[in-house]
């Protein structure tokens, strides 16, 4: 059974305050005023919950590259691994899969 039948992964708005919403438009500001991305601080989790429940497993801040790449291979790597590869290699809590 592959993961994927007991796990989803999407993004989500971050949680948080309007001071931490602040705090990343600021750096997202003083990116682009030195000629940087405008996406430096991505305003979205990557977040995976058990299908059943709803459940969150993982909470983790996508901002690290492209948001949408990163849901792609967490996604990929659902459909292609078991729970216990997915946990192992995720490093998710061990009774994701109970």
């Amino acid at each position: 059974m592959n993961a994927a039948q007991i796990l989803t992964a999407d993004l989500e708005k971050r949680r948080g305050g309007r001071l931490l919403r602040g705090v990343r438009l600021l750096i997202n500001l003083v990116a682009m005023a030195v000629g940087g991305s405008p996406d430096v601080v991505a305003d979205v989790d990557l977040v995976v919950r058990r299908r059943d429940t709803g459940r969150e497993i993982m909470r983790t801040p996508a901002d690290v590259g492209d948001p949408e790449i990163l849901v792609h291979r967490v996604r990929r790597d659902l459909e292609e691994k078991t729970v216990e590869e997915f946990v192992a290699e995720w490093r998710l809590p061990e009774d994701t899969a109970a």
